[in-house]
This record gives C-alpha cells, structure tokens and sequence, in this order.
C-alpha cells in the first residue's frame, strides 16, 4: 500500500517534466479507493460498532452491587440501623446468584428483621422455571449481538462492493473514452498527411480540385470529432478523481491528476472457477441475499421471546443462611435443614391475548421475511445468469468484431492501391478508412461492456 500511495502522490504532484502521463491500474486505483475513500473508512467502522454492540450485550451479565443503608435516631434514641449490601450476578439460563450479608441494630426492629450479633449472610439463586427458562432478554440481546456481528462484516463488504462497481464502471468509462481519444487523434494525423498529399497532387495536376475539398471536409469532421472526445475524456477523468482522495480526507484537484489508463485491461477475463459456479451458491455468497437472511435469524429470536411470553412466570428463590460474613461457615446436613429461605412466586394474565396475538405476528414477520428471501435469491440468480450469458456473448463480440476490423484494413489497404494507381477515389479511400474508425470504436466499446460485466459478475459473487 505504501507503492501505491506513492504512485498516487507522484501523479497528483505531476513530477514528470515533460508532463507524461503515469499509468494507473485497475488494481492500484481500488486499493487508493479502498484505503482513502470516505464510504470505504465509513465501511471499516461497522467492525467497531459490531464490537461495542456485543459488548454492551454482554454487559447484560455484569454483576451488580447494591448497597441498602438506613438510619432512624430520634430524642437519642436508636430505632433501627441496618446495613443490607447485594451482590447479584446474572447467569446463563435467567438464573440470577445473589448474596447479601444483613446487620441490623436499635431498639424498634421487626421481629422478622432481627438477625445475629455478628450479622446474617445469604447465599441463593433465584431460577425461572416458567417464563425466562428458555431465553430471556438478555440471552436474546447477546444472540441479537452475534448476528449483528455477522450483519456488519457483511454491511462492510457491501458498501465497499458497491463503492467498487461504482468505481470501476467510472474507471471503465474513462478506459473507453481514453482509447478512442487515441483512435481520433490518429484518424486526424492520417487526415492531415492525406489532405497535404491531395493538395500535392492538385498543384501538380494529377487530382481534381475537388478532392482536396474532400480531404478538407474529412479532417475537419474528425477535428470535431476529437474535439468532442477530448471534452468527454476531461468530464470522465473529473468523475475518476471523485473516487481519489487525500489521507487528510482532502477530495483530489482533477486538474492535478495526471495519469492514463491501463489500456491492457481491454483483454482482461474471468476465472473459469468463477464463472462455471452455480447460481445457487452465488446468491448465498451475496451481500444482499444475507441481509435478508440475518433478519430471519432476527426474527426467529423475537419469535422465541414472544413464544416465552406466552408462559407464566415462576420463580423460585433458594437460598442458604448463616450467622456472620461466611454463609458456608460449619455446614452440615442439619444446618441445611433449619437455615435456608425457600419461597417462589407466580404471575400470569388469565387469558395471554395480548401474548397469543403477539407470537402470532412474529410468525407473519418471519414469514414475509422469507418470502423476501426467497424473491432475492431469484432476483439474484437470474443477474448471474443474464452477466453470465452477457459475457460469453461479448467475447464471442470481440473475435467477430477483430475479424470485422481486420478485414476493413484489408479494403483499406486495397484501395488505396488502386487509389494510387488511379483506379479509385478518394471518397472511396476515406469511406473505407472511415468504417476503420468505426469498427473500432465499436471494438472499444465492447471492450469496455465485457469490463463492466467482469465487475458485475464479481459483484454478485462477493469475489473482489
């Protein structure tokens, strides 16, 4: 990355005297995206927020401290005194530890509040046994967390697939531009030499006037040509420079970005691993396919939770006493026996509609959700195979095309040996010159189409 950026700094500050342009490939200009671009270090923050969301799903479980203090003193006298410190600590399967250590003191207590001189500690769980025993909300919370993991590594390839399809249409767009630029400036050259050669041949009296008038005609449509081609490639380098930022987030002065395209990109393919795959492991690699799945698997466990809902809730409480600060102080079989605190309780409506009704729209969701599934993969399956055939019919595109090229340079050349052989005209010559011109801009443009498909196809398989 450090070769790159430097290639990057040396054509924004265009060092080359001569002002010669520095080639940047395909593969440079995305690792430059990749690394400078603000969707691509937006992308990147989705890992850390992926991390912090855990985090705070796992904070569910912390331990908790309370601390319970009470005083009442009134004409000197102690009513009570009593200090109750908690500690509970949540655990798998919505069971909850607790310990306490009680002290109470003064001359006005309840009965049921008096404890040892030296204080009393508990030690107990409290379990669900109804509602919670399967999953609670903070099991569902961390569940949620670990697919949101999952959801923001594949939000992060996302956005950066959709940062470099972008990136490399521009990229092929400018190529395209950038080739029949160099067609048009040849074609100008040839048009120049020929309209010297004709006005030769007039002054020398061997062509009408009226070729040197079509000489003329053909240079200054080419001109115009160029002209056009020049102002499209300038507009096309602009939008290249969009994607080129600085490492102080500082977007690049088009006017400084002096560089050229990688013209070998025009005979790039595709590995045939990819291209032989199937469409059905396709739409499972894609990005967008597994956004709907990970929201089924969200569903599911909102499903679970109103499932849960629907059942009553009973707890019970265990718990073991004992005199001071060591609750396990002495045990023995009879101590269990006559110092423990047992108790539970039970809270359900009578009817669960609300409840019933709940679980039962979850269900819908979830429903609409896979059949939102099931539509994208067919969506995504059928763009596979439309690139596919896409691609293969371009290829077959590019070797008819070559043969077409070939074959008007062929024309070309024979008839400007029978031009100058008198046998011809030059309407003639700079016809068949002109079909040159256009079966390779075509050529081009075909080239530039098979460009964007490979990315397409790359696209849609999650394969940059």
């Amino acid at each position: 990355m450090k070769r790159l950026t430097l290639a990057f700094i040396l054509c924004l500050m265009s060092i080359n005297t001569f002002g010669q342009e520095q080639l940047l490939t395909l593969n440079e200009y995305l690792g430059l995206v990749k690394r400078y671009h603000p969707i691509a270090l937006q992308a990147g923050l989705n890992t850390d927020k992926a991390f912090y969301t855990r985090r705070e799903a796992i904070g569910g479980f912390d331990p908790k401290l309370e601390v319970n203090r009470e005083r009442k003193i009134f004409n000197g006298t102690t009513y009570y005194d009593y200090i109750i410190p908690e500690v509970k600590v949540p655990l798998w399967y919505g069971v909850d530890l607790k310990g306490s250590y009680t002290k109470y003191d003064g001359y006005y207590i309840n009965p049921e509040n008096k404890v040892p001189n030296e204080g009393l500690s508990y030690l107990g769980l409290t379990v669900p046994i109804g509602r919670g025993l399967v999953i609670d909300e903070r099991r569902a919370a961390l569940k949620r967390a670990a697919i949101y993991q999952n959801m923001a590594a594949n939000d992060q390839q996302q956005m950066l697939n959709n940062l470099f399809i972008n990136a490399t249409t521009t990229y092929a767009e400018w190529l395209n531009v950038w080739l029949n630029t160099q067609v048009f400036e040849k074609a100008v050259d040839l048009a120049r030499i020929r309209l010297n050669g004709t006005n030769l041949l007039y002054k020398n009296g061997d062509r009408p006037a009226i070729d040197t008038l079509e000489a003329l005609v053909l240079l200054q449509s080419r001109q115009q040509k160029l002209v056009e081609y020049e102002t499209l490639l300038q507009n096309k380098k602009n939008e290249l420079a969009t994607y080129l930022w600085l490492d102080n987030l500082m977007p690049t002065d088009p006017a400084k970005l002096n560089v050229k395209p990688d013209s070998a990109l025009i005979s790039i393919s595709i590995p045939d691993s990819l291209l032989l795959k199937e469409p059905t492991a396709i739409s499972v690699q894609n990005p967008e396919v597994k956004v709907y799945s990970f929201k089924v698997d969200q569903l599911e466990i909102e499903r679970k939770l109103k499932l849960e809902e629907i059942k009553p809730t009973v707890n019970v409480n265990i718990g073991l006493l004992n005199s001071g600060r060591m609750p396990f102080n002495n045990i023995t079989f009879d101590w269990l026996q006559n110092n423990q605190k047992l108790g539970f309780s039970i809270a359900m409506p009578l009817t669960f509609t609300k409840q019933r009704a709940a679980y039962s729209l979850s269900k819908i969701k979830i429903k609409e959700a896979q059949y939102s599934l099931m539509d994208k993969r067919n969506l995504v399956t059928v763009k596979w195979n439309n690139y596919r055939n896409d691609f293969i019919n371009l290829n077959k595109q590019v070797l008819i095309n070559t043969k077409i090229q070939e074959n008007n340079k062929v024309l070309l050349d024979g008839e400007e040996t029978k031009f100058k052989m008198g046998e011809s005209s030059l309407f003639l010559v700079n016809s068949r010159e002109q079909k040159v011109v256009e079966t390779k801009e075509k050529l081009n443009e075909i080239y530039t189409k098979r460009i964007k498909t490979i990315q397409y196809l790359k696209w849609l398989a999650n394969s940059w």
